[in-house]
């Protein structure tokens, strides 16, 4: 079921701008939000002037009174992250308190920045992230989805490729979007 565009352009204000993508295109730096707050932090950084992107997938949640029920709900795609274009390395700490930040990734002082055309990549891919997933089409390139790994462990991501038994994945893990690969059977439709 597609969602209105009005639902996503409180999140999504750096679709319009043309130094998004191409030649001269920001870094994006990664941003770790408190549980629960990307909308909250997302929306104070652009108070501050800050260019962001939040990354947001529709989802099926089931109702907590009648469990038969399913909403069709708007979530961040990586929860606790959002990006924020910024060039300069020196002078992060005006985002980090931010109020919803929690922190800015970064490795012995420097900011980690998301590899060239990752964001935009997500960013291509948010019009399959506007539409809910049926079952029959769930492990298509472009659907949100979790993957169980060793020890329980969840990993949220968006399908990049599927072949055979296997997908390739695209998460934030250690400090920047990176590739997994998982085995179908260990992947969930996100739900939550």
């Amino acid at each position: 079921m597609p969602l209105d565009a009005h639902a996503m352009t409180a999140v999504d204000t750096a679709a319009g701008d043309p130094r998004c993508c191409g030649i001269g295109a920001p870094r994006w730096a990664v941003v770790q939000t408190h549980p629960q707050a990307e909308r909250w932090a997302n929306s104070n950084l652009q108070r501050n002037g800050y260019q962001t992107y939040l990354p947001l997938v529709a989802v099926q949640r089931r109702d907590r009174t009648l469990p038969t029920l399913r909403h069709t709900v708007i979530v961040p795609l990586f929860a606790r992250y959002l990006f924020v274009a910024h060039d300069n390395q020196a002078i992060w700490r005006p985002i980090r308190e931010t109020p919803g930040v929690a922190s800015v990734l970064n490795s012995g002082g420097q900011i980690q920045y998301a590899r060239a055309g990752d964001v935009e990549a997500v960013r291509a891919a948010q019009e399959v992230f506007r539409t809910t997933t049926t079952q029959e089409t769930a492990y298509r390139p472009g659907a949100a989805c979790s993957a169980i790994l060793g020890g329980g462990v969840k990993v949220d991501g968006i399908v990049i490729s599927v072949s055979g038994q296997k997908a390739t994945l695209s998460t934030i893990m250690f400090g920047g979007l990176r590739e997994l690969v998982a085995e179908i059977r260990n992947l969930r439709l996100r739900d939550e």
